[in-house]
C-alpha cells in the first residue's frame, strides 16, 4: 500500500502479524528469546482515520449499483487497511523490541481512494459522475485529512533491523541480540499472509480490455464519439480526452470542466457505461467459470489473513 518511512528504502508487502523476534521454530511460531522493552500505548498501531471512504458499490452517477462479477473474489479498501494496520502494530512491536522505542509509522487511511477496489467502479470507464465533473473535470476530489508524519527514522541502524541486511550484506545479529532472517520485515513476512490479489486483478484486467472489442462498445463509443463531435470536441474513445484536456493544473480550468461534463452527459445520451458494463459482465462471468478453483483459493487464503489481522489489532488494542 505504502512505503515504509525510509522513503522506498524497504516496501512493505500487505502482510499481517507478529509474535516476536528471536529463533525460528521449525514446528511452529517463532520462538521468542528477549523481547527487549516492553511495548508502551503508543505502539499499539498506527492511528486509522476513516472519513470520506469509498462506497461498496457506487450510489449515484451512472455506474450507480454496479458491480461487476469479479468484485466478489477482490479485496476492498477497508480490507487493505485493516491488513496494513495489523502489520504495522507488528512492524512497531519489533523495531521497539530492538531498541527504537520512538518507532512509529504512518497514519493510514488519510488519502483514501475514488473506488473500494481493484474495479475502480466510479471511474472504470472515465467519469461517471456529472456533478463531479462541472466541478472538478477529470481531477478527483481532494479527499485526503492531516495527519502527523512518524518521525524521521533514516539511520542505517533502523535500516539493519528493519531489512536485516547492511546495503546487500545480509545481517544476522543487532548489537549482540540474534536477528530474525530478513529482520523486522521478514519476521512479518513468514508469520503472516498475504492478501492474494493477483489472479483476479489480472482477470479484470483481462476483461477490461477484451470489453472494449466488442461490436456493442464500439457502437456505443462510436455514439459517444457523435455526441462528443457534435458538442464540438473530437475524440474516438473516452480515453482520448486526455489529448483534449492537456496537461493539468492542480485544480480544473473552465476548458477541462467543460470537456468533462460533456463526456458524462453523452455517457448518459448513448447509454455507455450501461453497456460496457453489460458486456464486460459477460465476460467475467466466463472468466470466473475457468478460474473458479483459483479464485476461491486465493479468496481463502485472504479470508484468513483478515482474520489473523483483526485478531492482532484486537489483541493490540486490549
Amino acid at each position: 500500500m505504502r512505503n515504509s518511512i525510509f522513503g522506498g528504502a524497504a516496501v512493505l508487502s500487505l502482510a499481517i502479524m507478529v509474535t516476536g523476534c528471536g529463533q525460528q521454530n521449525a514446528n511452529g511460531p517463532e520462538v521468542v528469546t528477549d523481547r527487549g522493552p516492553a511495548a508502551t500505548a503508543e505502539a499499539a498501531g498506527p492511528k486509522v482515520f476513516h472519513e470520506n471512504w469509498p462506497e461498496k458499490v457506487p450510489s449515484k452517477g451512472l455506474a450507480k449499483g454496479m458491480a461487476l462479477p469479479l468484485e466478489t473474489f477482490m479485496t476492498s479498501y477497508a480490507d487493505e487497511i485493516a491488513v496494513q494496520q495489523a502489520r504495522d502494530i507488528a512492524e512497531t512491536s519489533c523495531m521497539r523490541r530492538y531498541g527504537f522505542t520512538n518507532w512509529r509509522t504512518e497514519d493510514l487511511g488519510v488519502s483514501p481512494p475514488v473506488a473500494d477496489n481493484a474495479s475502480n467502479m466510479p471511474r472504470r470507464y472515465g467519469l461517471s459522475i456529472l456533478a463531479e465533473a462541472e466541478q472538478y473535470g477529470y481531477h478527483t476530489p481532494n479527499q485526503a485529512v492531516e495527519s502527523t508524519p512518524p518521525p524521521e527514522q533514516e539511520v542505517p541502524e533502523a535500516a539493519t533491523v528493519l531489512q536485516g541486511k547492511e546495503g546487500t550484506e545480509l545481517v544476522k545479529s543487532f548489537k549482540g541480540d540474534a536477528l530474525p532472517e530478513g529482520g523486522c520485515t521478514g519476521e512479518v513476512n513468514r508469520e503472516v499472509g498475504d492478501l492474494d490479489t493477483g489472479l483476479v486483478e489480472q482477470l479484470s484486467a483481462e476483461s477490461f480490455e477484451k470489453s472494449q472489442a466488442t461490436p456493442a462498445v464500439k457502437a456505443a463509443m462510436g455514439a459517444w464519439s457523435s455526441c462528443m463531435k457534435g458538442r464540438g470536441f473530437e475524440a474516438a474513445t473516452v480515453w482520448d480526452t486526455d489529448e483534449l484536456v492537456g496537461v493539468q493544473g492542480p485544480t480544473a480550468t473552465d476548458k477541462e470542466i467543460g470537456i468533462a461534463t460533456a463526456d458524462v452527459e453523452c455517457k448518459e445520451e448513448t447509454n455507455l457505461i450501461k453497456v460496457w458494463f453489460d458486456q464486460e459482465s459477460v465476460i467475467q462471468s466466463e472468466l470466473i467459470k475457468g478460474n473458479q478453483a483459483s479464485l476461491s483459493g486465493a479468496r481463502t487464503l485472504s479470508d484468513k489473513t483478515l482474520g489473523a489481522a483483526a485478531r492482532l489489532s484486537a489483541t493490540a488494542g486490549s
